[in-house]
């Protein structure tokens, strides 16, 4: 892995860091909508009702968690069951140092060999870097709402970035659980040089 990044499932220990790494995002940007802290608490539970069905992955420097990446339902109507929701952050010291690269490689991977048909990125406008960095993995942007958040003394855009890597009219098949494709997935990655444990 470049810069010593290794990505792995997230597990129970990795929710404090987790929560600190993305409340750092919360308190000082509008890339995240929230307007209060997150808790490891309500990080946990997050994880607890999703990680069966998508992917939940850290990315670690030096055993330290450097940055995190995840997938969630779309919307709750069972049409959507072939659509997940991605949503990255990368610890402010570590931007820059392929992190993201790293996370997005995996879980984007994970999410194809579930059988996802459609990923969905969800950007607070303006923000080039991270519009570029979907658009580097395949994503294009669909679509912006305005002036739909209003946080920090503004209201703020949302856009729209998806990506469909698969055939657009091939019906859908089962959604495989993220543990049964992870160890594949990883020795994939991790011969490629990509990812890891």
């Amino acid at each position: 892995m470049s810069s010593g990044v290794e990505v792995r499932p997230a597990v129970a220990d990795d929710w404090a860091a987790v929560a600190d790494l993305v409340n750092f995002y919360i308190d000082t940007t509008t890339v995240n909508f929230r307007t209060r802290r997150q808790t490891a608490q309500e990080w946990a539970e997050d994880w607890a009702r999703g990680r069966e069905r998508y992917p939940w992955l850290v990315a670690t420097v030096e055993g330290e968690v450097a940055g995190v990446a995840y997938a969630g339902q779309w919307k709750a109507r069972a049409a959507y069951d072939w659509c997940a929701e991605v949503t990255g952050y990368v610890a402010d010291g570590r931007r820059g140092q392929r992190v993201g690269h790293a996370l997005y490689r995996a879980l984007l991977a994970a999410l194809d060999a579930q059988g996802y048909r459609t990923m969905i990125g969800v950007i607070g406008l303006p923000n080039d870097p991270s519009a570029r960095f979907h658009e580097a993995f395949g994503f294009r942007h669909t679509g912006t709402l305005q002036g739909v958040g209003y946080k920090h003394g503004r209201w703020c855009d949302i856009g729209f970035w998806q990506r469909t890597p698969g055939a657009a009219d091939a019906p859908p098949g089962e959604i495989r659980p993220f543990a049964t494709v992870w160890p594949q997935v990883s020795a994939t990655l991790s011969e490629d040089g990509a990812a890891s444990s």
